[in-house]
């Protein structure tokens, strides 16, 4: 070797031991970044083995990295069978990644959810499922929150607040789905149509929180009148309540409307200023006829019905073509 060539050599080999410092920094932070990360970094086989996990994934699980080397996604995952992986890894081949939503179930039985993001590699002539995993428990609970509060939301706007039953609003997008169902299908429909008789005297003379009380009393009864569970209560104004009956025909209407009446009477809230000393009701019922052109009509009809039931003495039913006296 001569003098000359000195320099570069041991300049050369300055080069090399750098590198090789560097590219063992490199490694020692690649180790150490696996295992500070908060998400689970997961390989998987072609047969759905763990191949490896890292710190975050086996705190998750509660599963040792030996202890997951020997276990499958199917053994993990409840919604995972020997059809859904291979199903997941066709998918995975085709597209290159895939992003799901599944449970894993830890070493103590607790089910959690998780949202995966899977890639499809080739490392060292073998194929893997390397997948970023993360625990998504919190976002479901805010996710499952914002969702019984839309709900609530949506039941108070459907709601009376008043006697808890459906409200005007509600009634009327109901009656005309089930309008529409019911000429679509031929099928029947029936309407009741009650207000409660002198209930400006009985506000007059016991007052208004009496009132309150007496409209919440006759919407329960009429609620426990009115059995089938497709059938709707409601409260159409003041002391108004309707209820719709899909698939009743007018006979089976008229029996129910009876029934209400009855229950209504039987609470036997006195009421001075009525001729019969307790609350009392006058209904109208209506089933559909091809006459009736829209929900409108039906609601015309029935009202119509309700004034000749009160023309005629109160505290009875009036329905096509007849009027039911009380018994």
């Amino acid at each position: 070797m001569s003098l000359t060539s000195t320099p570069n050599v041991l300049a050369s080999a300055i080069s090399e031991a750098r590198d090789s410092t560097v590219h063992e920094l490199d490694a020692r932070l690649i180790r150490y970044s696996l295992d500070a990360v908060t998400d689970m970094i997961i390989w998987l086989d072609r047969d759905g083995r763990y191949v490896f996990c890292n710190k975050a994934a086996t705190e998750f699980l509660g599963y040792t990295s030996e202890e997951l080397r020997q276990l499958r996604v199917c053994d993990v995952d409840p919604n995972f069978d020997e059809t859904r992986w291979h199903a997941h890894w066709k998918e995975l081949e085709e597209q290159g990644s895939v992003r799901l939503e599944t449970v894993n179930t830890t070493k103590n039985g607790q089910n959690l959810p998780i949202e995966v993001n899977a890639t499809f590699v080739c490392f060292d002539g073998k194929q893997y499922n390397c997948s970023i995993v993360r625990n998504i428990t919190d976002r479901k609970r805010v996710e499952t929150e914002l969702i019984q509060l839309n709900h609530r939301v949506y039941q108070l706007s459907i709601t009376d607040a008043l006697t808890g039953i459906a409200n005007r609003r509600h009634f009327d997008d109901i009656l005309a789905r089930e309008f529409k169902s019911a000429t679509l299908l031929h099928a029947p429909l029936s309407l009741v149509l009650l207000d409660i008789d002198h209930f400006k005297a009985f506000n007059d003379h016991y007052g208004h929180l009496s009132g309150d009380h007496c409209l919440r009393r006759v919407a329960a009864a009429i609620v426990a009148a009115v059995r089938q569970p497709n059938d709707l209560t409601a409260r159409y104004g003041g002391e108004e309540f309707v209820c719709i009956l899909p698939g009743m025909q007018l006979e089976g209407a008229i029996l129910i409307g009876e029934r209400i009446r009855q229950a209504i009477m039987n609470l036997a809230i006195p009421h001075a200023a009525s001729p019969q000393q307790v609350v009392t009701a006058s209904l109208g019922v209506v089933s559909t006829t091809p006459s009736m052109q829209s929900a409108t009509d039906m609601l015309a009809e029935v009202d119509r019905l309700l004034y000749q039931a009160k023309r005629e003495g109160r505290n009875r039913l009036s329905a096509q073509p007849t009027t039911y006296f009380p018994k």
